[in-house]
């Protein structure tokens, strides 16, 4: 749980030093999920990243949280504008985790800014959810994966 509290503090914190660069808590978040995970399992060698994401989210979000993940996202490259599933919206989340770890790029994502739903190009989705979304979600995933472990 202090893992988990001293990852949430650094993606809240981030904000004020760069206020608008969402993709840097989003970096923060996920570390945070593939951190606990990791704990969960009692991992402790290097690697195996995205099978530890997709693991928190899979295994800690309630089917509500699942559900709302998969309704925040519209996928502009669908001449259909299909909502991203629950799937793509965790690869997402990891790929951005990954754009700013492995390229330095944190100022390519935003989230929907509390008027209106925000599209971005990279990935090409419309946010519909706010970034306080996404951390309160994964901040339940966090306590279910302490609960489970107690």
């Amino acid at each position: 749980m202090h893992q988990a509290q001293r990852l949430i503090s650094l993606a809240d914190e981030v904000l004020r030093i760069r206020p608008y660069d969402e993709s840097l808590q989003v970096f923060f978040l996920i570390m945070c999920a593939e951190n606990i995970a990791k704990l969960h399992d009692g991992f402790n060698g290097e690697g195996k990243s995205r099978f530890y994401v997709r693991k928190f989210f899979e295994k800690f979000l309630s089917n509500h949280d699942k559900e709302i993940l998969a309704s925040g996202f519209i996928d502009e490259d669908d001449n259909l504008q299909r909502s991203l599933d629950f799937e793509q919206v965790v690869n997402m989340f990891y790929n951005l985790r990954c754009d700013v770890v492995h390229e330095g790029n944190y100022k390519d994502f935003y989230f929907h800014d509390h008027t209106c739903s925000i599209l971005n190009t990279n990935p090409n989705v419309t946010a519909i959810l706010r970034l306080k979304d996404i951390r309160s979600i994964i901040v339940r995933g966090c306590i279910k994966a302490v609960q489970d472990s107690l």
